[in-house]
């Protein structure tokens, strides 16, 4: 038995503008790869499709098809971008992130003393992944920690690639 349409999409414009502006988004970044995946939705609908089965051909579930499909309904062309809200404010400022990120570099610190530093200085906790997460983003990366020796000249390597000629063996 095939059920009825509950809601009937409105043809605000023809199937060859859909597939006209289908085919100028080339370059898919993420946002247009969803606003090309709601326009594939969209032409299913126009070409006699059942919300049921044009979800089932683009992988959404049944209530992100209505949902798109009202959103057309209402608004065209204009309801295809997706209105993200951008998210949660940082909680330490560029100015913050910055000197945390410095005294990180200068005093080679672990993951507990940095989340430390940040408690102390900022007020702020933060778990040891999300630490870790900015550094790595900030392009740090473990090393294993080492002395350094205050004898070393500024220039070793320089000197050492001048008076080693022998190549080194095993």
């Amino acid at each position: 038995m095939v059920a009825v349409e509950q809601i009937e999409i409105s043809r605000k414009v023809g199937i060859d503008d859909i597939d006209r502006r289908m085919k100028e988004i080339e370059n898919l970044t993420k946002k247009q790869q969803k606003i090309l995946q709601k326009l594939r939705f969209v032409r299913l609908r126009y070409l006699g499709y059942s919300v049921v089965e044009a979800c089932n051909i683009e992988g959404i579930s049944i209530q992100t098809g209505y949902n798109w499909q009202e959103q057309w309904n209402d608004s065209g062309f204009d309801s295809l971008e997706p209105r993200y809200a951008g998210g949660r404010p940082a909680s330490l400022s560029e100015e913050q992130k910055e000197r945390f990120f410095n005294a990180v570099a200068r005093d080679q610190m672990t993951t507990s003393q940095a989340g430390y530093f940040i408690e102390s200085n900022y007020g702020i906790r933060f778990t040891p992944k999300h630490i870790r997460e900015m550094l790595r983003k900030k392009g740090f990366r473990h090393a294993k920690p080492y002395d350094v020796d205050y004898r070393r000249p500024a220039d070793a390597e320089a000197t050492f690639k001048k008076e080693s000629e022998q190549p080194w063996i095993l």
